[in-house]
């Protein structure tokens, strides 16, 4: 019986059947459409009383699956991905419904990656990295040196106690932590493709973004990616070591050395280069004067962005763009984006590629079946077909021209399936194609004209004579 598992206290965490209908719909959100995802919710009282047994008892340890993926980003890295299965997706949403709160109480936005309202060009300002980057290079100009850092493999390099011991300073609730431990981690290690590992990451750096506030007087962190600003060069010089050995030996986290920049802010051709966009200041400019900097983006950025053919990358793009000076440029790929110019040099291949014509359209006319293409269903029955057709071309004072005027029709035409397929078993597709003098008729559906035995009379008994048309 299940109904006892309405409410759930495992030692201190409590696990309610509310938590977990909540953690179903936030899985279910952007995956309605996946048969298992729609399966769940039409059982989400089953699912959920299932959930709940499966923390119990402990069962849900058995059932942590993963579908393992390499994709490669736009800039070259190779990601090693581990996506979970529904179950563990559920378990993992649950995990941060009951652990979000705890971090959530301590979170000084030092960390702005993966949070709602938080982003590289979110409209909120005061939780946006690029109003954060250009009101340190326009506005603070107290400010002289900035250090950029960032760690080597974070998710990989987080070991489980390192975890632990984050956790505990938030909470004594051991039940949770383990429960977390069991669901985000992966062989030891933090998952690419996990909803958890985001949130676990900002957990474990809690107390470095705590310490960062203190450290410097201007500091902002995204994802694995540090950036601070000093006075002067020294304390510049100071702080970067003092980083890496918080990272060492507080985290056990590695800081990718050579990656390392202590570069001023004043005068500097390069930019300060931070998530994709470059901010340069302007020398000599006070706080209220209109032409204190300019932004732009890495060259890398600029190249791919130029580089875009569709719609979604451009999007993706001008998000980023609209936030630099960067008009011409979006001028330039908006230009280049006109499908007009496109084509010209872009065109694609279709198999059986032709002007598409209704079955309808055809009715009383002849025409030539140059090819065709049949699929079947999954058990392996041909059930759809493509016919790319020649049909006469009529001059103007209503003549034929003498050339086919080339069309595609295709679709779940059952008996036209039928007849091509039985065709094709007799004589072989290379041997009967052309097809010449074809017509289609609507009889009860759409056929080939003459391809099927009709009755033309009923005999006195009832029965069918032996009087049918020629096929």
């Amino acid at each position: 019986m299940l109904a006892d598992c309405s409410n759930l206290n495992l030692g201190y965490m409590e696990v309610t059947k509310e938590k977990v209908l909540m953690a179903m719909r936030k899985a279910a959100d952007g995956h309605s459409n996946k048969t298992e995802v729609e399966r769940m919710m039409a059982n989400a009282d089953t699912y959920s009383d299932m959930v709940l047994a499966s923390i119990r008892t402990g069962e849900y340890r058995r059932h942590l699956d993963y579908r393992h993926l390499t994709k490669r980003n736009p800039n070259g890295k190779l990601r090693r991905i581990k996506s979970p299965k529904l179950f563990p997706f559920v378990l993992q949403h649950l995990f941060i419904l009951l652990a979000k709160p705890y971090y959530d109480l301590h979170d000084n936005k030092n960390g702005i990656n993966c949070k709602p309202g938080c982003g590289i060009t979110s409209s909120d300002g005061k939780n946006s990295v690029i109003h954060r980057l250009k009101h340190l290079v326009y506005d603070r100009r107290d400010l002289h040196y900035c250090v950029i850092i960032d760690q080597r493999k974070c998710y990989e390099h987080i070991r489980p106690k390192v975890f632990r011991k984050a956790m505990r300073r938030l909470t004594d609730d051991r039940e949770l932590i383990e429960f977390g431990i069991t669901v985000g981690f992966v062989d030891g290690r933090l998952p690419i493709g996990t909803p958890t590992s985001p949130l676990m990451h900002h957990i474990v750096m809690l107390e470095f973004d705590l310490w960062s506030k203190q450290a410097a007087p201007f500091s902002t962190r995204y994802a694995d990616d540090c950036i601070f600003a000093t006075y002067t060069k020294a304390e510049a010089n100071q702080l970067k070591w003092r980083v890496q050995n918080f990272w060492w030996y507080k985290l056990q986290l590695r800081a990718k050395a050579r990656a390392i920049r202590i570069q001023p802010l004043d005068g500097d051709d390069n930019g300060v280069s931070f998530c994709g966009n470059v901010v340069r200041r302007n020398p000599g400019r006070g706080i209220a004067d209109h032409d204190k900097g300019y932004t732009t983006l890495r060259q890398n950025i600029r190249a791919r962005a130029s580089r875009c053919r569709n719609d979604e990358s451009w999007a993706s793009y001008y998000g980023l763009m609209r936030h630099a000076d960067a008009y011409n440029l979006m001028l330039k790929i908006e230009e280049k984006m006109k499908l007009r110019q496109l084509t010209e040099k872009i065109r694609i291949n279709r198999s059986l590629d032709a002007p598409n014509i209704s079955p309808r359209d055809l009715a009383g006319k002849q025409f030539t079946i140059y090819d065709y293409d049949i699929k079947c269903d999954s058990k392996g029955t041909p059930n759809w077909i493509k016919c790319l057709i020649g049909v006469p071309e009529v001059g103007e004072d209503e003549n034929p021209t003498g050339r086919m005027k080339a069309f595609e029709f295709h679709g779940s035409y059952m008996y036209i399936v039928e007849f091509m397929t039985m065709a094709e078993r007799t004589f072989g597709k290379k041997n009967m194609l052309p097809l010449e003098e074809m017509e289609i008729e609507n009889q009860c559906g759409y056929i080939f004209k003459g391809s099927t035995n009709q009755m033309e009379y009923i005999d006195d008994g009832g029965g069918q004579t032996s009087l049918f048309a020629n096929s």
